[in-house]
């Protein structure tokens, strides 16, 4: 694995209206990592992964990047609402204006390719509304590949799926990963998911904080903890640094 760190984590303070969710976390995400963020609703993971793409601003702490820029993130949202896109087709989905993203005969290439990678190609012209939950988390990645990312973030991209979709999303993670090089870091309720796909894991609930190999983290024991953590203001205090 590259030595050199994407995203460089320091003392991060995370919350609302001054109260902590996540306190004094420290990591280094290095090019090429495979990430996973797990925890309850509500303790921190969707501010921790707006915070790396400077749409939330910190408590405290700071978060530094070397050899990415912000516009080199790909991000895959939650597919909870698409109403306003159900009758575009494929096509017209993925070639959507893109902030930082100017229409050019590169970004025309860059859009077959990123459909042909996510093997939805021969389905540019189906409408939206047609497609399966797999397909649909298939096109939001391929969207996100118009920009030749460096890393990619997706948030919770395997709920509502079945076993082969959510098979088949993450063979094309790994794929991109392992072949593409590109950095992974995944949100998910997903236990079985994290621990046979990721290689990092950042586990978050409550105050209790565990970042390390996913091996390391995903213990019955931390799990077991994490969710059932009764509600209090953070308490982790730990300065150890975990790097992947």
């Amino acid at each position: 694995m590259n030595s050199s760190y994407q995203i460089k984590v320091q003392d991060l303070c995370l919350g609302y209206c001054k109260v902590p969710l996540v306190n004094k976390l420290n990591l280094k995400i290095h090019q090429g990592g495979f990430w996973a963020v797990v925890g309850p609703n509500g303790q921190g993971k969707s501010s921790f992964i707006k915070s790396l793409m400077g749409l939330v601003v910190p408590l405290s702490g700071n978060i530094s990047y070397q050899g990415l820029k912000r516009n080199e993130i790909g991000y895959v949202p939650q597919s909870s609402s698409q109403s306003s896109i159900l009758s575009m087709t494929v096509l017209e989905f993925v070639s959507l204006p893109a902030l930082g993203l100017p229409f050019s005969q590169n970004r025309k290439d860059n859009i077959e390719q990123a459909l042909r990678k996510t093997h939805i190609w021969q389905k540019r012209h189906r409408v939206y509304a047609n497609l399966s939950g797999g397909e649909r988390q298939s096109l939001h990645i391929a969207r996100a590949l118009v920009r030749n990312p460096k890393l990619i973030i997706l948030d919770e991209p395997d709920t509502g799926l079945d076993f082969i979709a959510v098979e088949n999303l993450t063979k094309l993670l790994h794929m991109l990963n392992t072949e593409q090089g590109i950095t992974i870091i995944l949100i998910t309720h997903n236990i079985i998911t994290a621990r046979e796909t990721t290689k990092k894991t950042l586990l978050i609930s409550q105050g209790f904080v565990k970042t390390g190999t996913t091996a390391e983290v995903l213990t019955n024991e931390n799990i077991t903890r994490a969710f059932s953590l009764k509600p209090h203001v953070c308490d982790n205090h730990s300065k150890e640094e975990q790097e992947g």
